[in-house]
This record gives structure tokens, sequence and C-alpha cells, in this order.
């Protein structure tokens, strides 16, 4: 596989692997945690003769140094064949012939069914159990039950099969130091998806930064009463859509990435390869850094059409906040569901009581008192509450507008913002973030355990 090493895997719809250079490549992750038993369906389909003997030859190799290797085999060449220790044929479920490789055409012949010099025995045993009728069969089934009798144990094989799931985990500094590096080619190789990320944040940005252009710095001018409340709420209205384009553009990326992946992380798992702390670990070292670039590139393009007062930066990380918590849920949303759709259909259910209840078209005193809990559950609200802290905070107030001053108390008041929990509501973003993903991952993991 070192031709290939750089070449991507390729699917239905992009180019890749050749067929055999993905049924070899399928070979080599089975053997990166160094099983005790492995079973290949096939191997050598797709190959030619050259690469299925060196395949098979590699095969026979680790067979030689402990490892149990079980497979079903393909029109196997006469020097493919010759590299098996044991060979086990069957005819309709039944077995003709279970021993050496060398007894094939000897156990035949004893029953009449001569191999020809200088014939493959393997395509010669095909051949002869596909022509005999029942009849003929039955010598060849009775004399193997004679010798393996029903319910015994194969040699060389019982004592591998009772820890056929035993294997040798790499310690956890590795598994997350490789996962992280697939993490990161897989983000880098995947440019229609993060062109499309970063793209659509830009392009929703822009947008909402043209239809609030210049609201941040327009209400600071406004004397009535009646105009510093419009331009307050125009300007308080860009940073809840803002948030509100966060939280969904961070959700949608996520929400597939474990119905897709599922069965892969489902085969290695099972496998020892790495294990879910790694695998989330890893996950999370590339999708911070992602999203943080993500919540950048935007905010550019809005912060000056709108002319934002508060600090640049501190704008970015409230909103990183705010994504990395949304793209945690979608993958807890993910992991719950067995399939895609299901994980798009739930979305709503998620999502739309996030603006219901974080207060912004209605106050939180308004909401019914049964109900007026799940807003502590929303962590929109708490994104939002640290973006208004940065925007609307005292020093980026207007000296001498008293009745601006006043009307964004009113706000912050009636949204249950105050300006000294600003680190009561990152804790709880951090929180609520670690405690989303640790969940996804133990959902997940069980789920893996299911198939074992």
């Amino acid at each position: 596989l070192d031709r290939c090493a750089d070449t991507l895997i390729g699917s239905v719809l992009s180019p890749g692997l050749s067929g055999g250079e993905m049924k070899r490549t399928a070979v080599a992750v089975e053997l990166i945690s160094s099983p005790s038993l492995i079973f290949l369906d096939e191997p050598t389909s797709g190959l030619d003769s050259h690469n299925a003997f060196e395949l098979v030859k590699i095969l026979r190799g680790l067979a030689e140094a402990g490892c149990t290797i079980v497979c079903t085999i393909h029109q196997p060449s006469s020097e493919v064949f010759d590299l098996f220790h044991r060979v086990m044929l069957l005819r309709y479920g039944q077995m003709v012939y279970n021993g050496p490789v060398e007894g094939v055409a000897e156990h035949f012949a004893a029953h009449g069914h001569h191999c020809k010099p200088n014939y493959n025995p393997a395509d010669f045993a095909m051949t002869t159990v596909q022509r005999i009728t029942d009849e003929e069969a039955q010598p060849l089934i009775q004399t193997v039950q004679s010798v393996v009798k029903e319910g015994s144990e194969i040699e060389g094989v019982s004592s591998a099969a009772s820890g056929m799931w035993d294997s040798n985990p790499a310690p956890f500094v590795t598994q997350f130091r490789h996962l992280v590096k697939r993490e990161f080619y897989q983000v880098l190789r995947d440019e229609m998806t993060l062109m499309s990320r970063f793209g659509m944040a830009i392009v929703l940005s822009v947008i909402i930064g043209l239809i609030f252009m210049g609201a941040g710095d327009e209400w600071g001018d406004a004397r009535t009463s009646g105009d510093v409340e419009k331009e307050v709420n125009n300007h308080w209205g860009a940073l809840v859509f803002i948030s509100i384009n966060t939280m969904f553009l961070s959700a949608e990326p996520l929400l597939l990435v474990f119905p897709l992946e599922r069965p892969v992380f489902i085969r290695e798992y099972i496998t020892g390869t790495y294990g879910t702390s790694a695998y989330f670990l890893a996950k999370t070292m590339i999708d911070v850094p992602v999203a943080f670039f993500e919540q950048l590139v935007g905010l550019i393009a809005v912060y000056f059409l709108v002319d934002y007062q508060g600090d640049f930066f501190l704008h970015v990380l409230a909103l990183t906040l705010l994504a990395i918590v949304s793209g945690s849920t979608a993958l807890l949303l993910g992991a719950s569901t067995t399939r895609a759709e299901t994980a798009v259909n739930l979305v709503p259910a998620i999502y739309v009581p996030q603006i219901l209840f974080a207060g912004f078209f209605i106050t939180s005193d308004a909401i019914p008192v049964f109900m007026r809990w799940i807003q502590w559950g929303c962590f929109l609200k708490y994104g939002v509450a640290l973006s208004t802290i940065v925007e609307f905070s005292e020093k980026n107030l207007p000296d001498n507008n008293t009745a601006a001053s006043d009307v964004v108390a009113t706000l912050v008041h009636d949204s249950s913002i105050n300006r000294d929990h600003w680190w009561i509501y990152t804790l709880i973003m951090l929180a609520a973030f670690v405690g989303i993903r640790s969940i996804a991952a133990f959902v997940l993991a069980k789920k893996a355990r299911d198939f074992e």
C-alpha cells in the first residue's frame, strides 16, 4: 500500500483507491490492533494473482507468529492454495473435507474422484463438489463426520476463538495522536463541506449585516425615548439573529457525523483499535478550532456592517461557546439515533424551543409558570446573554444619553441578564459542552457494545 499511501479512499461519487487497494486497506485496518483471531471474507477478491499471493503470504506469516487466520477464499491459484495450513470444503452447508491442504487430492481419490497431474487441487475440489450428485457426495460427507464428531473442537481454532475479541490496543496517547491526525486530514480533504461551512457563514452574516446596517451606532444619537427604544431593539435584534444563525450553522454539519461514521466507528471500536474517550477528544480538538475560525470569519463580515460597539474578540469567544455547545447537542442527537433521517426530523424539537424560551420574543415573566423553568436549560439564552454583556457594557453606552442607558437597562432586566454573572454564564456553557459530549460518548459506546 506504500504507493497509494497519499490517495483518498474514495467512494461511488469520488475517485480514490482501486478495488484491490481498497480490499488490502480493509485487511490492513484489521491488523492494527494485533488481534488473536482474524476472520476474512474472500480477501483476495479483486486482486491479481501476484497481489493475491503476496497478501496470503503475509497472512501466513501472521498465522505462524501466533495469530489464527480464518478466511473464505475465492478461486485460489495453486500457489495461493498451497500457503494455507488447513482447508474446509463445504457442499450445501455440509463438510466434504476438513484437513491439511496436502490431503485434498488424496481424500477425493479415496472415493473415486481423481485429480489429474499438474492440476490445481482447489479448482478440482470445487468443480467436483458441484458436479457430483447427492448420493455421490454422501461418502465424502460421512468420512468427514467420522473424523470430526458433531460439536467437537477444531484443532487450533477453539483456543483462539475464546479470546477472539481480545486485542492489544495502543496506549491512549498514541490513539489520541493518530485520531487527531486523521480528523485533521479528514476536515482538510473534505473541501466541499469546509467551503460550504465558511461560505454559508459569510453569506448569511453579510445578509444580516446589510439588514441591520449601522444599527450599532444610530441609537446613541437618538433623543426621544421612542427613537431610543426602537434603535436599541434594532441593535439587540442584530445580536439575536447572529446568535440564532450561529446555533443552526454549527449544528448542521455535525448532525450527521455519527449516523454516517457509525459503521466505521463500531467496527474499529469492537476490534480494539481505539476507545471512545480518545475518539471524542480527537474530534473535540478539531471541532473547537474549526468553530472558532468559522465565527471569526463570519463576525468580520457583520461586525463592521452593523457597527458593533463591543470588543471584537470577546464577541468571537461568546459565539464560539454557543457554536460548540450547539454542535455538541447535534452530536448527541446523531449518536442517539440509528438513521440520519430520524436525526434530521428531531432537529426542530431540540432547537426551536431554544428560541421560544430564550426570552427574545416574550419576556421570561410572561411565560407560564409551569413552563418557565425550561429557559434555564436553553444554551441559546446564555449565548445571547454573553453577547449582550459584551455589546451593552457600561463603557459602550453614550455618556450624554440618559434615555439610552435606561432603555438598555430595561432590556437587560427583562431578558433576565445580570452583567456581573458573565462568568456564571461562561461556566454554564463550558459545563454544557463537556456534559453533552460526555453523554454522546457514552451513548455511542453503548450502541457499539450492543454489537459485540
